[in-house]
């Protein structure tokens, strides 16, 4: 049989193309690496508590109709998150108007001529104070899952999308993101697709009109493809687990992957027996006079080396705290081996929280995480531009020969790095299909 489609991935690009080709009565095949449909986001469902463990995505950022027309249509809650953000020093901590100062150091880009790493144009601003630039570092390493001597500077500014009403705000899928896969997988015509889970594509022939995909023991056939492989993947060595050789090669593509990089994130999700942090008591010596307007504790940041970022699960009450270290934090904690990650971690969250190590340690319950690095079929968490690359995921999203196609946050300009991204982007790769 030969499919007018064959789709390598099942992450949310995947699925959102393939949801819109078969509403379109195209004969469809979806292949998967793994044994399980969502990609990068990864959920887990506990019966004790009010909330999903998130080990890969978890918030819906802004408020981008690709996302929130499957909220409404799912009937699924999004909880907006209170934004709060405060800061840590010594184990004192300062309510920071985080959004207001990032942008402050975005503006200051807009008339930059000539690119550069955000790191070499930190150092070149002399008149940014201490606190502003261990800030603005955090953010980009943090949020962007950035290393600040690679990034782009042109492509983190204020001009350049992410800036549209509401994008600042931040959602929580209540009954996880997973739920929002489903709803994607869900709408499938069943008489019309074909998922095959746990096979690794190896290989990929084509010409014009026609592809042949080598999955080990299958092969298929498709008259076009959509090809939704993370930017880790692309970027991969071709001896290693999970890359797909092209014949002929795309050369052009290795192009635009070259200007991209692929974001390098550790998350951990840590469980306790009692939620210290919401304790007013804590909070007075933490916060002082700030903690009389009953605000709910939210985002922390700090310059902890390790684990500079930690997150409640509020407005939702749970005993749930996360950790995150993006870009070079998260390279550190790599570096001392997965059975050194929980330790470092109750080390960091000692230091920014300003509670004793040992009390931190009988406290703890369960902790969870993902190595997304060392999983071969993401390599990584998500892409971001390297310098010069501000043209490189549009470059990665465009078709060859009318006949192979792209999808993943890697091929979104303006949604780099999120699901809404990667829901655009597999709508996008899918009216191309169709045009």
């Amino acid at each position: 049989m030969t499919f007018d489609v064959a789709i390598i991935g099942a992450g949310v690009a995947g699925l959102s193309a393939a949801r819109e080709l078969s509403g379109a009565r195209r004969q469809i095949c979806i292949i998967e690496a793994r044994d399980r449909i969502g990609g990068r986001v990864l959920t887990q469902h506990l019966p004790d508590l009010p909330l999903p463990i998130e080990l890969g995505a978890e918030f819906i950022h802004g408020e981008a109709d690709s996302t929130f027309s499957i909220v409404d249509a799912a009937a699924l809650t999004a909880c907006e998150l209170p934004d709060n953000h405060w800061w840590s020093r010594n184990a004192q901590w300062r309510l920071v108007d985080f959004w207001a100062r990032i942008a402050s150091v975005q503006s200051r880009i807009d008339n930059l001529k000539k690119d550069m790493s955000f790191a070499a144009f930190l150092s070149s601003r002399r008149n940014l104070s201490r606190r502003l630039r261990e800030l603005a570092l955090g953010f980009v390493e943090g949020y962007h899952a950035a290393h600040a001597d690679r990034i782009s500077t042109l492509a983190l500014s204020s001009a350049d999308g992410e800036q549209d009403e509401g994008g600042n705000k931040q959602f929580r899928i209540l009954g996880g993101h997973d739920s929002l896969v489903e709803w994607l997988r869900a709408g499938l015509d069943p008489g019309r697709s074909e998922m095959i889970l746990g096979t690794p594509v190896t290989a990929v022939g084509w010409r014009k009109g026609s592809v042949e995909i080598d999955a080990g023991a299958k092969k298929l056939r498709a008259r076009r493809a959509l090809i939704t492989i993370p930017i880790g993947v692309w970027k991969a060595a071709p001896e290693q687990e999970g890359t797909i050789r092209f014949d002929p090669p795309l050369r052009e593509k290795s192009k635009a992957i070259a200007k991209l990089e692929v974001g390098h994130v550790v998350k951990i999700v840590l469980r306790f027996r009692e939620r210290f942090w919401d304790d007013p008591a804590f909070l007075r010596r933490r916060v002082g006079r700030e903690a009389r307007h009953g605000m709910p504790l939210n985002f922390v940041h700090s310059s902890d080396p390790f684990v500079p970022t930690w997150w409640t699960t509020a407005p939702v009450r749970s005993p749930i705290l996360t950790g995150w270290a993006g870009g070079h934090a998260a390279d550190r904690l790599l570096a001392e081996g997965p059975e050194a990650l929980t330790s470092r971690a109750l080390d960091s969250l000692s230091k920014v929280f300003g509670v004793r190590r040992r009390t931190l340690d009988s406290m703890l319950a369960a902790t969870w995480t993902h190595d997304w690095q060392r999983d071969p079929f993401s390599r990584g968490a998500y892409s971001y531009a390297a310098v010069g690359g501000g043209a490189a995921h549009r470059a990665l999203a465009r078709s060859v020969e009318s006949t192979l196609f792209f999808a993943g946050e890697a091929t979104s300009g303006d949604e780099t790095g999120t699901v809404a991204g990667a829901i655009a982007s597999g709508r996008r790769a899918a009216k191309e299909i169709l045009g």
